[in-house]
């Protein structure tokens, strides 16, 4: 009698976890599964699944920078000087150090490579020439003009200048900006636009065309694989395996980084990404002289070019310490009514970091605890990711915004026509022959789609190109530049 109660019983339970599994399939399951998690790869991952989550995305994000923060090849053992790729000798787990010795993303052709002053772009693989159309900067002997960090922008696009400790010192130490592009990207405009007059023609007849037919050309069915007879600028897309050894394109990716001076009140900076740069600065004559010193990692962009995501996926990193009061960052805006004079201090974020992004970090940080204790990673947060285009102001990380690299209210509430109109909720972007109003990072890069032709690349763009000199040899702001170049555009010269 037992027995037969016993095996009832056991059926019912079957039958009542059939029944269970048909009206929810996978969700005995959900605990041991995941859609996708964060790992070691020694290749950024090429796409991430359409309308994802936000933890995916934050996931997809962290892969990423963790691929982007291997150890590069450059200068290994027998390896033959390539930039952008990584040592896959090297792992998270074997190395005690607290960073590489040099990192994929550092490795990545800087914009001056990439828009050179002389006008003549060199193979991708060079050891770094930066070449402004005001010549070379003089220097003192022992510097190094060769680093693979040139910091040579000040600003935050012509909308402010930052300062860190500003509290003790004022505005002695600005933070410094520098952008990147990897192969793809060099290599697609090397082999089509490989001077500026090309690249011009090309941001004319793309912009031209958005404007007629809300896409980069007539009867465009995506932006990933424009035909190089319509003259446009579409720069590659992510495709195919993710695998190492795989020769499929990893697609355009742009990385901005933002940068603080080591002080003595550092201490050895043991949670920060630190490094020997090259920037600049002015003598008592206004002359400008190329100088070497040692800073500190505070903010990191990165921007991918997908075939599910071809308006970019953009995340942004920033350090721990960024938001502490004693480290009392201020920002001095530089845009009218507010022109220069007071530094704003402690100013906070306008936008919340979402909690499934926390939880990306969370997930990341633990990882690398694990694989190597000493890593500085561990003190860098995710704080969103952008992927879709909307017109939603209230969809996650709409108003994305890095507090060391879009420091200002301006900035930080972007959702503007223009750079000189950054919140007049104007369209800025277009997606599948539509015209958005979007926010944020991807609503920023898309006036550089949708007014200057260039693909959601500000470094692609017009805009004072071929550089002529580092930020701080600038005699006109960057923002009336930007403005310069949008006019230009429209008149089509």
């Amino acid at each position: 009698m037992k027995k037969a109660v016993l095996i009832i019983l056991l059926l019912l339970l079957i039958i009542t976890g059939a029944i269970f599994m048909l009206r929810k399939p996978g969700a005995l399951f959900a605990r041991e599964t995941k859609s996708y998690s964060i790992e070691f790869m020694s290749k950024p991952p090429h796409d991430t699944p359409s309308d994802t989550s936000q933890l995916a995305l934050a996931q997809f994000a962290w892969n990423e920078f963790l691929a982007l923060n291997w150890r590069s090849s450059y200068e290994s053992s027998g390896a033959r000087h390539q930039r952008g790729e990584p040592d896959y000798g090297w792992n998270y787990s074997r190395d005690s150090k607290p960073f590489p010795d040099l990192a994929v993303w550092e490795t990545y052709n800087h914009r001056v490579e990439f828009r050179p002053g002389n006008d003549m772009m060199l193979p991708f693989d060079k050891v770094p020439v930066y070449s402004y159309t005001s010549s070379s900067f003089p220097s003192e002997p022992g510097v190094d003009l060769t680093l693979f960090n040139n910091l040579d922008e000040n600003n935050e696009i012509g909308s402010c200048n930052l300062y860190a400790y500003t509290r003790e010192h004022g505005k002695k130490y600005q933070v410094l900006y520098q952008a990147k592009v990897n192969r793809d990207e060099y290599d697609y405009v090397l082999n089509h636009y490989n001077t500026a007059e090309k690249l011009k023609q090309a941001n004319i007849t793309t912009f031209n065309n958005i404007q007629k037919y809300n896409t980069y050309y007539q009867g465009a069915e995506n932006t990933c694989d424009c035909p190089p007879s319509e003259n446009v600028i579409c720069l590659p897309c992510g495709t195919g395996s993710n695998d190492p050894g795989s020769r499929e394109p990893e697609g355009s990716i742009e990385v901005k980084t933002a940068w603080r001076k080591k002080l003595p009140e550092d201490g050895k900076a043991e949670t920060y990404f630190q490094r020997k740069i090259l920037t600049y600065s002015k003598n008592a004559d206004g002359t400008i002289k190329a100088i070497n010193d040692t800073y500190l990692l505070i903010g990191l962009h990165i921007i991918h070019k997908t075939r599910k995501y071809p308006n970019f996926v953009f995340a942004t990193w920033e350090h721990k310490d960024d938001t502490l009061p004693k480290l009392s960052m201020g920002y001095e805006k530089l845009d009218p009514p507010t022109y220069g004079g007071t530094i704003i201090a402690g100013y906070p974020r306008v936008s919340k970091v979402e909690d499934q992004v926390n939880q990306a970090n969370i997930e990341a940080h633990r990882l690398l605890d694990r694989a190597n204790r000493n890593s500085v990673w561990k003190y860098y947060n995710l704080i969103g990711v952008q992927a879709k285009t909307t017109n939603d102001s209230h969809y996650p990380n709409f108003f994305l915004a890095n507090y060391v690299i879009e420091s200002d209210t301006t900035l930080q509430i972007f959702r503007g026509s223009g750079i000189g109109t950054p919140i007049d909720s104007g369209e800025n972007i277009v997606y599948n022959g539509k015209r958005y109003s979007m926010g944020g990072c991807q609503g920023c890069h898309g006036v550089a789609q949708f007014r200057l032709g260039s693909d959601l690349s500000f470094i692609c763009d017009t805009v004072n190109k071929p550089v002529d000199a580092p930020d701080i040899g600038q005699t006109m702001s960057k923002l009336a530049r930007f403005e310069r170049a949008l006019k230009m555009n429209q008149k089509g010269n």
